[in-house]
């Protein structure tokens, strides 16, 4: 882990130019924290699952998801790149789901709760926009890649749950917005940031197969940022 925030951070100072001289230039680190709203992506299409096709109603109760609020917290390193920047980082969050199995065809009944810890890493490039129109907010639009790293605690009761398997590894496409509106006299900056992200399959069993389409990982996640010059 610390030799992939190591080559991350390489790679910012890579990509910064040789004849840099203002204050603008230098490598800024920012820290982050927020709530969130994500982790794992179930399947909610239960006409792609083996045996669950009458009454209808079975067919929308059989398996459903809940997804409650989480919190993250990171820390970033960003360096100018031309007109915009490049940034990477490592972010910590922590999501808590809930699964609820009413499928008396196949004899899964029962709740299974889910607290999806995963330790994150961004590289993104990022757009300065409204330039002209907030000069001082330092607007930006980011876009890049995010892995995951995942753990997962999981506890469950009722008759019967269906086998589960996880994937530590998950990863996809990430975008989002920050904007820094407050500065203060001795450079630092207060801020705000709004991220999301799609990505690969993080969790399996019966209803979330890899061969099913919308099985997967995803968050929304925002937060107070703040900027060290």
């Amino acid at each position: 882990m610390a030799l992939i925030m190591s080559l991350s951070i390489l790679l910012i100072n890579s990509c910064s130019t040789t004849q840099q001289t203002t204050s603008d230039s230098n490598m800024k680190f920012t820290l982050q924290i927020g709530t969130n709203f994500g982790g794992i992506t179930e399947n909610t299409d239960m006409s792609v699952v083996p045996n669950v096709s009458v009454p209808p109603e079975a067919i929308v109760d059989a398996f459903s998801g809940a997804t409650h609020t989480g919190y993250n917290i990171g820390v970033h390193a960003s360096k100018n790149l031309y007109k915009n920047q490049i940034e990477s980082g490592i972010d910590y969050m922590c999501n808590f789901q809930t699964f609820n199995y009413i499928d008396a065809g196949n004899f899964y009944i029962g709740v299974r709760r889910l607290q999806v810890s995963q330790i994150m890493l961004p590289i993104t490039y990022n757009f300065g926009i409204f330039r002209n129109i907030l000069p001082n907010a330092d607007i930006q639009f980011k876009i890049g890649f995010l892995g995951q790293l995942n753990l997962i605690s999981v506890d469950g009761t009722g008759i019967s749950l269906p086998d589960w398997s996880f994937n530590p590894w998950s990863n996809g496409l990430t975008f989002g917005l920050s904007a820094f509106p407050f500065q203060f006299n001795n450079g630092n900056k207060l801020g705000f940031y709004f991220d999301g992200y799609r990505g690969s399959q993080i969790y399996k069993d019966y209803y979330n197969k890899s061969s099913f389409e919308m099985p997967g990982s995803s968050f929304i996640k925002f937060g107070l940022n703040y900027q060290f010059n």
